[in-house]
């Protein structure tokens, strides 16, 4: 009797804190999905503002402030000793490796909304679910269970159904459907290398391997884009970085808590239904509403179900 009890206690104890984790991740989870939208709404400001920078050079200094961003993080937790830790045989050459994929997608995903109709690239983008999940089962044997899928399923569709407009399907779309299978790819390549290094410290280095790629890619229209800029014009992409870097860090530190790269990759791709709700409460954007609310329901439905479900 003695014997039955303890196994119950230490199987009630091993599922508490499996809850507590499971919740840990989850709510980092939600915290990079905030962070990603105000992230997107000060990038699309800056962008649209009357002496905007180039698409390429906002991207590769956003790279580059979130790799700044980190310095004084490593010395106030004390990672200093980890700095150079990226420098071994098994993490620099998928670093190398994330940081040329990461500049090449940059340059894809600006080229996928170049088109008449930006919708079908922000579906095929979202598509990076379907890669990572696939790829977060073979490589870390990630659970495979259909409340799962169905979470998956639910994002997607809610991301399809308020995108989906008329087709008609142009050549530089294709490029937003390379760009979600390449960021399928790099979020598994994420979770790899921060299962080894502090994200902090995996953030500096990649960052900033990206910007300059980025820069060496395309450093003629990044020089002129930024010609006679003053440093105002600098600040909105400082607070996008901010954004970004604190999209990165909690995605990153999710994975570390044993987050799935298939799950919280869906969750990142929700999004776009924060920004739908600020521009109906906020900016009182009222077009569409009615298929835009039942989409961001849907998207919140699966996000459930991917976050209390293992």
């Amino acid at each position: 009797m003695y014997g039955f009890w303890e196994c119950g206690m230490v199987e009630l104890k091993y599922n508490i804190l499996a809850l507590n984790k499971q919740m840990t991740w989850f709510i980092f989870s939600i915290l990079s999905v905030f962070a990603l939208a105000v992230a997107e709404l000060t990038q699309q400001h800056l962008l649209n503002s009357k002496n905007p920078f180039s698409a390429r050079a906002s991207a590769v200094f956003t790279f580059l402030f979130q790799s700044i961003l980190t310095i004084p993080f490593i010395f106030i937790f004390d990672l200093s000793d980890q700095f150079f830790s990226i420098f071994n045989i098994a993490i620099f050459p998928k670093i190398l490796l994330v940081s040329f994929l990461g500049s090449l997608v940059m340059i894809l995903y600006l080229k996928s909304f170049k088109v008449k109709n930006i919708s079908i690239s922000t579906i095929f983008v979202s598509l990076s679910a379907v890669v990572s999940t696939f790829f977060g089962i073979i490589f870390f044997s990630e659970s495979v269970n259909y409340l799962k899928f169905i979470g998956i399923g639910l994002v997607l569709s809610a991301i399809i159904a308020v995108n989906y407009k008329n087709i008609l399907l142009e050549k530089n779309h294709f490029c937003g459907l390379v760009a979600g299978i390449i960021f399928g790819i790099l979020y598994v390549l994420d979770k790899s290398i921060v299962s080894n290094i502090h994200p902090l410290i995996y953030i500096f280095w990649s960052f900033l391997m990206i910007a300059v790629w980025g820069f060496i890619m395309g450093r003629n229209k990044i020089i002129n884009s930024i010609r006679g800029k003053d440093f105002s014009a600098y600040k909105p992409i400082m607070i996008s970085a901010i954004g970004y870097f604190l999209y990165n860090f909690f995605t990153f530190t999710a994975y570390t808590f044993g987050g799935e790269v298939g799950r919280i990759d869906a969750i990142n791709n929700s999004q776009i239904f924060l920004i739908i709700l600020f521009e109906f409460f906020v900016l009182k954007q009222t077009k569409g509403t009615t298929r835009k609310l039942l989409s961001a329901g849907l998207a919140i439905a699966g996000i459930f179900i991917l976050g209390f479900t293992r």
